[in-house]
């Protein structure tokens, strides 16, 4: 099931998911997002390893937010409910359990920036026990998975508002 949402990009529901690795998650969603992005699932694969070396996607409480650039116009994410928890490493190398991944895929032509604000609202959201225990609860309705994304979609909206900034005038007399 694919859903559309105002500041996160059209996002297709995985769930439940099984695979028994990080390398398999990571094959599982690069399928996904090819068929999506039309792009080759190595080339997601190698994007998703390298953004990967930079530092885990890790955040906490079980849930990852692997993420990178890709060429080509569109942007997508999958969210992948794991029928049971794989070990991913987290930013001090230390094995962690993860049984929720929120991939994203972004064009490279996209605006970066806000993309990268995105994520950090979205990190705290997914740090929200009750957010997280929703979706855990829901994992075998696509429905109500779609129900809690656009909630998470809704409070980006309200974070990411800016405060318009103020035109100085510089006339001269």
């Amino acid at each position: 099931m694919e859903t559309s949402y105002s500041v996160l990009p059209p996002t297709l529901i995985l769930a439940p998911l099984s695979c028994f690795s990080k390398k398999r998650l990571f094959e599982e969603i690069a399928e996904c997002a090819s068929a999506i992005l039309d792009i080759s699932t190595q080339e997601i694969i190698d994007a998703l390893n390298q953004r990967e070396m930079a530092g885990s996607t890790y955040i906490a409480n079980g849930v990852a937010i692997p993420h990178a650039l890709i060429r080509g116009q569109k942007s997508c994410a999958i969210l992948s409910l794991l029928n049971e928890p794989i070990t991913f490493n987290s930013i001090d190398s230390d094995k962690v359990i993860v049984d929720i991944a929120y991939s994203f895929y972004f064009s490279k032509n996209s605006d970066l920036e806000k993309n990268e604000e995105m994520l950090n609202h979205l990190s705290q959201i997914l740090c929200d026990s009750e957010f997280i225990t929703s979706l855990r609860l829901s994992h075998h309705d696509d429905t109500k998975i779609a129900r809690i994304l656009g909630k998470a979609d809704e409070l980006l909206s309200s974070l990411m508002k800016t405060e318009p900034t103020e035109k100085t005038s510089n006339n001269e007399d």
